[in-house]
Parts: C-alpha cells; structure tokens; sequence
C-alpha cells in the first residue's frame, strides 16, 4: 500500500482531473466510487487516513432519522429513510433490518401510544420497506427481552431500522478500493493547503504529510468532502456558502455483552435524549447521542462516562451495577449537523 501512495502521489500533479475531493471519509469515498464508476476522472486525498475521524467513530446504525419526527422534519426523515433503503438493497450482506425495542417511562412527555403512531408514519415514510412497528405494554416488554427493568414502564413498542454489520471503517475502505479500481487516484495523508480558480481549472496547493514536500493538483471540479472541516477549507479557499456545521458529540461505553438478545434496546434518558443499548458481538455498545460541542476535537469527560452508567442501571434489572471497571473502552463518535 505504501508504493502505492507513492506512485499516486506522483500521478497527482501531472495533468488536470475532471474532479478533485477533498475528504476520504464516508461521503467523499462514495463520491469517488460512483463518479469513477462512471469514467470520470477522479482524484481524492485526505490529510489523514481513509475514514480516519468520524467516518470510523460511528455506533453503526444506518438509520432513517425516527427521532427529526419531533422536530417535524419531515422532509429530512424521507430523505434519510430512501438513503437507508437504498443501502439495505445495495448492500444485503452487510446492512441489515434490526427491530428497536423502544420503552417508554410513565410520566414521559407523550403517552406511548402517541409515540407509536410516530412509528406507523416513520414506517409509511419509509415505503414499508422493513418489518411493521408493534404497540407492546410492559409486560410484553419483559416478556420480550428479562433485562429491561419495567418497573416504572408503561408501554412501548419495536420499530425496524438497519444496522452496519461489517466495520464502519472498512465499510468506507471499500469505497476507496472500488474508487481506485475504476482508476481514482486516492492518497492518505495529503493536506489540501487551498485551491485558487485560475480561468476554468480549480488548482489545489497540497502537501504530503509524511515527507513535506509541497504540490499543485488542478482539476474541472472541487468537492469539498471535509466533514467537519468543510467550514474551515471553505475558508480557506475564500468560498463563502449559506450553511455551517454545529458539531454534537455522542457517548457510547463498550461493555461485555448484558443479554442475548440481537435487537436495540432503545430508551429516553434522564434528559430526554434517545439512549440506545447495541449488540455488538460479544460486547454491548451503551450511550447518548447529541450533546452539542464548540469543535470538532471534542472529547469523553467523567461526567459523561457517569452519566450513561447512572441511566443504563436504572433502565436495566442488571445482576450487578455496571460501574467503570466494566467499561473496556469508551466510544466517541461526532456528527456534525449543517444549519443555515
């Protein structure tokens, strides 16, 4: 693989490309992949590995957005649910329907039955492409799945959604590896230092990370796939754009396994914010999704670590109380929200 970065970073300044991205993560890799598939010719770097910051942070769930119902972004949810159909045709053996065991606590803001309506309409939005969604009271709920504590529940029910079961990093790789099959020139460790437009042609100052050495790329079209440095390289290169990001951390502690059950346990924490428990292989994936942070180098605190530990014991009838020492690593992924 190195004598191939080599040879592709020779190959880089030499002639214009149809199309230069900047960002090797989830969604420049499948730019590439589908303008090269096409006979288009691509160039893709990244300042550091292939899928290497959030695109490799994820809790793997290719979701079609249940929760912007709320929020009454519809438009959002439809568009989220066709993307994950189409993943789930595309790729059969890797992203598949998982059922979302849902309780719900009394005293919550909307009656479980109101809330299970939500999934009716989710499931229409999403062409019934997955199993139908069950109204379930909490003795079904314990019947179903012995770890959920029902104590305090009263009702809930199971909707479909899907699931990434390969490595999300891997999963992106395999972007980057058909991209370059159709003749993309992908390099890891290549930092854009700014694109100018001269005439019709983009040229992108970069910068091979590992040896220094500085160089143009010119190409017709620039893609700026940065994640959650789209805002800063748009900087950068002076191009002033109507939507930012705000950046959202979310916590996932990795456990041993607490049940043997192949569905996602999902709950509303002590806040309100969605708390999912997640089979993965022999370990549990725990935590909360969207805390809002001011970057994107956000990190994990000890309140976070207890916050997820004080809500899974109470949501869970566990034989023990999970405390740190269980915890074998914890999970940080970042999304990043555009706004205008």
């Amino acid at each position: 693989m190195n004598n191939l970065r080599k040879s592709n970073i020779r190959k880089l300044p030499k002639g214009t490309f149809d199309t230069l991205i900047i960002g090797g993560g989830i969604n420049g890799a499948v730019a590439a992949a589908a303008l090269a598939a096409k006979g288009v010719k691509v160039a893709l770097i990244d300042k550091g590995d292939f899928a290497g910051f959030t695109s490799s942070n994820s809790s793997n769930l290719a979701w079609g957005g249940i929760k912007y119902l709320e929020s009454y972004e519809y438009g959002l949810v439809n568009k989220l649910c066709k993307s994950r159909n189409h993943l789930m045709r595309s790729y059969p053996s890797t992203v598949k329907e998982i059922r979302f065991l849902t309780s719900i606590q009394k005293g919550f803001r909307f009656p479980p039955a109101f809330i299970y309506m939500g999934t009716l309409l989710y499931w229409f939005m999403g062409r019934l492409f997955t199993r139908m969604p069950n109204y379930l009271t909490g003795g079904k709920i314990k019947s179903l799945e012995k770890v959920i504590n029902t104590q305090n529940v009263s009702g809930g029910f199971e909707y479909s959604d899907a699931y990434l079961q390969d490595n999300d990093a891997r999963f992106v790789f395999n972007f980057i590896r058909s991209s370059m099959s159709y003749g993309c020139i992908a390099a890891n460790y290549v930092e854009s230092l700014g694109s100018t437009r001269k005439d019709d042609v983009w040229v992108t100052k970069a910068k091979d990370g590992l040896t220094g050495e500085e160089f143009e790329i010119s190409s017709k079209v620039l893609i700026n796939a940065a994640g959650p440095f789209v805002d800063p390289l748009n900087e950068l290169n002076e191009e002033k754009t109507d939507h930012h990001h705000v950046f959202s951390k979310g916590i996932h502690l990795i456990v041993d396994r607490v049940t043997d059950s192949n569905k996602v346990l999902t709950f509303f924490a002590d806040d309100g914010r969605l708390f999912f428990v997640i089979p993965m292989g022999p370990k549990t994936c725990i935590g909360t999704t969207d805390t809002q942070v001011d970057n994107p180098y956000a990190h994990v605190t000890e309140a976070d670590r207890q916050f997820v530990l004080d809500n899974v014991n109470k949501l869970l009838a566990l034989d023990k109380p999970l405390t740190k020492e269980a915890v074998s690593y914890t999970h940080l992924t970042l999304p990043t929200t555009p706004y205008v």
